[in-house]
């Protein structure tokens, strides 16, 4: 039996792809350690209660019109229609859509900025009623770093008193991402794809709910068997 010798030339090709293989699997691995901080970084929670919150807890809430700081159209009409629909589940009276439309219209708001020039006792007045959620969609975008793919959005919202302007609840920056860590790059385009056509509006309505959570109980009583047939919606008062 002959053993054949390699060749210096065979050995270092052999050592070159051992260490081709050694630097492809750092560099993976150090791409899956950045995007997992990455991820960790976007999924972030920030919520805030005023500690005199049962002092000035409304039974009447007016959601107002949203904003959108992305250049995705719709999102906050999304936004506005997940917290005015979850919100009744938090015990708390609602000014119906249809009234508070109205009301826009007739101050002659047309957009979320508007609103900043009108004062909260005004709207409280309006609108009867005693406080107001505003909110806005803070991002809506994708990240790709190294092997992390991800479709992100964020917002933020607060539930003000108009008696006294003090902002009783507000959360921010809550953000969810659909991440895939893949070596293969063509699974990763698949992924990615697959991401990118998903709903965002879905994804709006599941931060609403988490951020909700954090909002204290009102002062209704709410049957969950029964809720859709709760009185919760009611009108302004007409002049």
């Amino acid at each position: 039996m002959t053993v054949e010798k390699a060749s210096p030339a065979g050995i270092k090709v052999i050592i070159n792809k051992i260490l081709f293989f050694l630097w492809c699997t750092a560099f993976l691995f150090l791409c899956g350690a950045d995007s997992a901080l990455a991820a960790e970084k976007q999924d972030q929670e920030y919520w805030e209660v005023h500690p005199d919150y049962a002092k000035y807890c409304p039974n009447v809430i007016a959601v107002l019109p949203m904003d959108n700081l992305t250049l995705e159209p719709e999102l906050e009409t999304f936004l506005y229609n997940s917290v005015y629909e979850q919100l009744q589940a938090k015990g708390y009276r609602r000014i119906s859509v249809d009234k508070v439309k109205t009301v826009m219209e007739d101050l002659g708001i047309q957009t979320s900025g508007q609103l900043q020039g009108i004062s909260l006792k005004r709207l409280s007045e309006v609108l009867n009623t005693e406080a107001v959620f505003m909110g806005q969609v803070d991002q809506s975008a994708s990240i790709h770093e190294g092997v992390y793919d991800a479709i992100v959005v964020s917002c933020s919202l607060r539930l003000i008193d108009c008696r006294t302007g003090i902002v009783l609840w507000r959360s921010e920056q809550w953000r969810t991402a659909h991440r895939q860590w893949q070596i293969d790059p063509f699974n990763a385009l698949l992924n990615l794809a697959a991401h990118a056509g998903a709903s965002r509006s879905a994804r709006i309505a599941w931060l609403v709910q988490e951020m909700l959570k954090t909002v204290p109980e009102g002062k209704i009583e709410i049957e969950l068997d029964n809720l859709l047939d709760q009185a919760v919606e009611i009108k302004i008062k007409e002049k």
